[in-house]
């Protein structure tokens, strides 16, 4: 009866022998998911179905019973998949074993990559005027140097070396500014790997800026930002953190925006800051503004996909809820502490490599 239930439980199973990770068995969702029968994956390593580089790592946490999450599986022919992997200890045939569950979740993944794509469309939709602004302010430079390099030429005034120097130096730093910007956005755009790679989060904090720079400067938003320049590397990826915290930063302008609308002080403040540290082996970014605040009775609902509190066709809602999700994803934690009429700070937490 037991090995009845065992045999159809939808999600692969597997019996492996505590010290050496061997199959001793598994269940027929096995070959459903993998293409292995039992008979050609018992007595191999549970470590056949990760790739190479990676074996180590994950024996360790295997015989820790560790938690994984989004761990890259091969097929037999092949094929990679995305699991999560739950183990405990259980008994087989009178032996201590290792029984590992695992989930195929890729699909999943699949869904959830593409609304973050189309969320990083939107925004950059969003942002179409403050990009060409951007790119605008370099080729301003270029074509001033070109219309005094015609202008001499003209009037046949000989251009001295220094100053030819120093214009043809101006042109090519303006080229470049010119395509970091685009290669910039080319990078924002293209679709997020899942894979997690060392990451210094100073980094996409700062590439949010040439994204967003025009935005804070006409917003008059004044922007402090006190990164820690010492700080240990995390395991994300660049672009999809980077997308987290262009939605933090566009919603604390909006927010720093409603408030100062609505009030008859010239002076209002629209302060935003960003301050990254490291405490107890973790990773710290905190996300500041002097906004409007978040009432109470709302601040448990803003993490669900669609709840918004902007007005008709100024937001999907879709933002703090794709960010909840990153974060998660990189076993990262988010708190919230607002007070209305006073601000808001988001918290972010991430494991540190060590």
């Amino acid at each position: 009866k037991y090995h009845a239930i065992f045999n159809n439980i939808p999600n692969p199973i597997f019996a492996l022998d505590t010290q050496s990770l061997e199959i001793l068995d598994c269940n027929m969702s096995v070959e459903t998911v993998y293409g292995y029968t039992a008979e050609d994956i018992s007595d191999r390593s549970f470590l056949t179905l990760f790739r190479e580089n990676e074996k180590e790592d994950y024996a360790h946490k295997i015989k820790s019973l560790s938690e994984i999450n989004q761990a890259k599986h091969l097929t037999k022919d092949g094929k990679e998949l995305f699991v999560d992997i739950r183990i405990s200890p259980s008994e087989f045939s009178g032996h201590e074993v290792l029984l590992v569950t695992t989930s195929d979740i890729t699909q999943r993944l699949e869904a959830e990559q593409q609304l973050i794509q189309a969320s990083k469309m939107t925004t950059l939709g969003q942002m179409a005027a403050g990009i060409a602004h951007e790119i605008n302010q370099p080729l301003n430079v270029i074509q001033v140097c070109a219309d005094l390099f015609l202008k001499m030429i003209r009037n046949g005034i000989q251009i001295e070396n220094e100053q030819l120097t120093s214009l043809v130096n101006d042109i090519s730093r303006n080229v470049q500014r010119a395509s970091d910007i685009i290669k910039h956005m080319r990078d924002f755009a293209r679709q997020s790997e899942v894979a997690r790679n060392k990451v210094n989060i100073n980094d996409p904090i700062k590439d949010v800026f040439n994204v967003l720079g025009y935005q804070v400067k006409s917003h008059e938003v004044e922007l402090v930002l006190d990164l820690d320049e010492n700080l240990p590397f995390i395991l994300a990826e660049h672009n999809r953190l980077e997308q987290v915290f262009i939605n933090m930063v566009t919603n604390a302008i909006d927010a720093m925006d409603e408030k100062c609308a609505n009030t008859d002080d010239p002076d209002c403040e629209k302060t935003l800051t960003i301050r990254t540290f490291v405490e107890n082996n973790k990773v710290n970014a905190i996300v500041s503004d002097t906004g409007v605040g978040i009432p109470q009775e709302i601040k448990d609902k803003i993490f669900e996909p669609f709840f918004t509190t902007k007005d008709v066709g100024k937001g999907t809602g879709l933002g703090v809820s794709i960010s909840y999700g990153i974060i998660k994803d990189y076993d990262g934690e988010i708190q919230i502490d607002s007070q209305v009429g006073q601000g808001t700070t988001f918290s972010l937490q991430f494991p540190a490599m060590t």
